[in-house]
């Protein structure tokens, strides 16, 4: 795989739109010309070479790789769109992060701000540290969410984290999130999504869910009434094939959407 490095040169003042770093973007092209790839900063229109050293190879999108070194908490829209490649990330990363990506990884090794894979169709989203709100979200207005691929967050995610997921069996697309703990109305209007949560989990969690899995593996502050025990389980199986074992108690859910909701909500007995 060819390897293209960024390094950040300066600090943003204002956000910095950088929608066009994206092995989709750098294939095939010189590193005089990925230096010429259009950024935005607040009002004015700058290029990567303004704020970035660019340094290495572009190969074709799926033999892409993309590194990049600095403090990018304050640079928006990395890998938006990304249909292949790698983009490792030393670093805390700004909103958007991944947002509508259809395959490759995206790898950050730090902190992510709002909206990280919101609307993802493909592909895999690894945060090593914490993510902020709407993680794998819809964007407000939309009516479905992510509908495949896969987001690993370590640490915790934040509000209306998976909200709207789809699944389609018949396409084959299981979107899936993984995550250390969760923060409240984790898989709102759930629609096929799977979340798995390895500690703690805020109220609320599957909100108006109509199908789909939610397993949380430590605590539930509050959990909706309308969703109605099924009885104690020791292992669930998920559509990826994946297995989860441990003394859990499953409930059918959520009523509040439709008393035929074939959702389902694990937490650790």
């Amino acid at each position: 795989m060819t390897e293209i490095k960024l390094k950040l040169k300066k600090l943003p003042k204002f956000p910095l739109e950088a929608e066009s770093i994206t092995p989709d973007n750098f294939a095939g092209k010189t590193l005089d010309a990925i230096k010429k790839l259009p950024l935005y900063h607040g009002n004015e229109n700058t290029v990567i070479g303004d704020y970035f050293s660019v340094s290495g190879k572009s190969g074709n999108v799926n033999n892409t790789k993309i590194v990049i070194d600095g403090d990018l908490s304050n640079v928006k829209r990395i890998g938006e769109q990304m249909s292949g490649g790698e983009i490792i990330i030393n670093g805390n990363v700004g909103m958007h992060v991944g947002n509508n990506m259809s395959g490759g990884k995206i790898l950050v090794n730090g902190n992510a701000d709002d909206w990280a894979g919101a609307m993802l169709q493909g592909g895999e989203l690894e945060i090593i540290g914490d993510a902020g709100h709407y993680v794998g979200a819809a964007y407000r207005g939309n009516w479905q969410g992510m509908k495949n691929g896969v987001i690993k967050v370590k640490g915790k995610v934040g509000n209306e984290s998976m909200l709207w997921a789809r699944s389609s069996k018949p396409a084959n697309r299981w979107p899936m999130l993984y995550c250390g703990s969760a923060g409240p109305f984790l898989g709102t209007h759930n629609h096929g999504g799977t979340i798995v949560v390895e500690g703690d989990c805020d109220r609320c969690a599957g909100a108006d869910q109509a199908r789909g899995i939610i397993v949380i593996k430590g605590k539930v502050s509050r959990k909706l009434p309308s969703f109605k025990r099924i009885g104690e389980v020791k292992e669930i199986d998920l559509p990826n094939g994946e297995k989860i074992t441990g003394k859990f108690i499953e409930y059918s859910g959520d009523h509040s959407v439709s008393k035929e909701s074939t959702g389902k909500l694990y937490i650790a007995a």
